[in-house]
């Protein structure tokens, strides 16, 4: 039976994914799989890095040339291991996406009932809401632990919400390619390592940018609007190939 005989033409592929989202919301609520993995994640990891850098705050690196002593644990490296951190999470809960459907058995019933587009839509709607979620109790805390400050609020929200974006996209389709090939979480990680590299390097420019004080206005839009066109262009990237995944 195919796909066109099973839904309503009227039906758009965007409420098919908010369908979907809706599902996946409302199984996660119930068997709080990914929730547990990533919230254990973070939690363990915020804890020991709060042991770690209970020392680091005011830790000055001399520098022999100017006699001057800087932060060795400057503000740029503090987010860069904020997003590390949220990395590993994600990647540690984002991995079951695809294979709850291969494992009971859904995946033909989403392939019949829903077109690709939807269900990458869908998927990717909830790992962005779980990446947000998680970024939103996770911050503020380790901002607190670490002592970073808050200011230039928008640029600062704009560096978060691009890292989130990008983040769930990797996580998604990196999901969707392990699910295909029944990997582990060995092989989820192997897969998204290319992806995460340009990230973070992306991530760590932005931060820079935001944290070094001097710099003119438009080297921290050039950064910022960096990460965002690398999370907009792997999303539409993903978008164009996943059929070819989905439905193979």
């Amino acid at each position: 039976m195919s796909r066109s005989a099973l839904t309503s033409p009227t039906v758009s592929w965007w409420h098919e994914a908010v369908a979907l989202f809706r599902k996946d919301i409302k199984a996660e609520l119930r068997t709080k799989v990914a929730i547990s993995s990533v919230g254990l994640f973070t939690f363990s990891s915020l804890l020991m890095i709060a042991l770690a850098t209970a020392q680091l705050k005011d830790i000055r690196a001399y520098n022999a040339v100017t006699q001057e002593g800087s932060l060795a644990w400057d503000y740029a490296s503090r987010m860069g291991m904020l997003w590390v951190l949220l990395c590993f999470a994600a990647f540690a809960g984002l991995s079951h996406s695809f294979v709850h459907e291969e494992e009971t058995g859904t995946t033909t019933a989403l392939r019949l009932s829903m077109c690709a587009e939807a269900v990458y839509a869908g998927k990717l709607l909830f790992n962005l809401t779980l990446v947000l979620g998680v970024t939103m109790v996770v911050t503020p805390v380790y901002m607190l632990l670490t002592g970073m400050p808050f200011f230039e609020p928008v640029k600062f929200l704009t560096l978060m919400f691009g890292g989130c974006l990008g983040l769930a996209a990797a996580a998604t389709i990196v999901a969707a390619l392990a699910a295909k090939a029944r990997g582990t979480g060995a092989l989820y990680g192997a897969i998204g390592l290319p992806m995460l590299v340009v990230f973070l390097m992306l991530l760590m420019n932005a931060a820079s940018s935001l944290y070094k004080v001097g710099l003119p206005v438009w080297s921290s839009i050039r950064d910022l609007g960096g990460l965002l066109s690398y999370a907009i262009l792997l999303i539409a990237m993903s978008a164009l190939t996943f059929r070819f995944v989905w439905e193979e």
